[in-house]
């Protein structure tokens, strides 16, 4: 009982430590993960909850994914596996399936480059490849090939020849940026002439 009203009252300070320590919650799973620690892992969990989301300390993340309107309502599985410059929108599920016997028992592993909208589910031990995109309130439960769209429910897939550009565009304070290798760019005019 006084363990959690010390550790409730430390909370702010503990977090604020650990984002300035590690520069990011994403440096802090990173240091977890590699030397685990009690009272970070409690500090970790709590960030995440406050949010209303989870990110399983044991997922794997190629980089640090772009979410556009923040992570509230993010789910992540614990064993989920997630490639670079992926863009999820809120209320997005990448969750496991922990039934025996069905027929997907496990996590997704998520490609690069891939585009997920508001609310979206993906469940199961499948496979989205890079350039896929995924619809607002799609449901995700089967393999999709690279260069595809999931749309409605039930899922229809897509397939596309050519890749998908699925990079990330906004505009903050009148400047235009991208997203790519866990973080914001600006645009500058060269990159617009050529197309990125």
């Amino acid at each position: 009982m006084l363990k959690d009203l010390i550790f409730s009252l430390l909370r702010p300070f503990l977090t604020a430590y650990a984002l300035l320590r590690y520069r990011s919650i994403w440096g802090l799973k990173q240091h977890l993960q590699a030397h685990p620690n009690k009272l970070m892992k409690l500090t970790y969990g709590h960030f995440f909850m406050q949010r209303g989301s989870f990110v399983g300390l044991s997922s794997e993340l190629k980089g640090v994914p772009c979410f556009p309107h923040g992570i509230q309502g993010i789910f992540i599985s614990n064993t989920a596996k997630i490639g670079k410059d992926v863009v999820i929108f809120q209320q997005v599920t990448i969750g496991s399936n922990t039934i025996p016997g069905s027929k997907h028992t496990g996590s997704p592993t998520i490609g690069d480059r891939v585009y997920i909208g508001a609310g979206a589910k993906i469940i199961g031990e499948i496979t989205v490849g890079d350039n896929c995109r995924i619809g607002a309130n799609a449901v995700v439960y089967e393999d999709m090939p690279p260069n595809s769209v999931a749309v409605c429910a039930p899922t229809r897939i897509l397939h596309r020849e050519q890749p998908l550009d699925n990079t990330y565009y906004t505009t903050l304070d009148g400047a235009d940026y991208y997203f790519r290798d866990g973080r914001l760019h600006p645009l500058e005019q060269t990159q617009q002439q050529d197309g990125l």
